[in-house]
């Protein structure tokens, strides 16, 4: 389970040098197959940018919760960050899918931030 946490925490990393680069569309790309039906690549984009453009660069990201879960569709790794960015803070949820091989893709990605809200 260690080892599962510790691969999400490398994802969430590589997530947010993507997010600091305006890579959205490759988050989207690498992201799980479930996740790129239930999204449209220029709608995260949209969601991604504005992450972006509102907050400004990660600066810190720590994490204050996660979860895991393991069903027939695989095991799930939920991390929660409180990260702070360039312009503000926001509290983001990753949800990965641990497939084949150990391989990591996200399933799911969530922020709230009032700061993203009022800029």
């Amino acid at each position: 389970m260690k080892e599962s946490f510790a691969d999400a925490q490398m994802e969430v990393a590589r997530f947010h040098r993507a997010l600091d680069a305006g890579r959205s569309q490759d988050i989207w790309k690498a992201a799980d197959p479930d996740f790129r039906k239930a999204t449209q690549p220029a709608q995260f984009g949209m969601l991604i940018d504005a992450v972006h453009r509102k907050l400004g660069k990660v600066r810190q990201s720590k994490q204050v919760g996660w979860n895991t879960n393991a069903t027939t569709g695989g095991t799930f790794v939920s991390l929660t960050m409180q990260t702070t960015f360039e312009h503000g803070s926001g509290v983001e949820q990753f949800v990965y899918r641990k497939g084949d091989g150990g391989h990591m893709a996200l399933v799911g990605y969530n922020i709230q931030s009032q700061d993203m809200m009022m800029n």
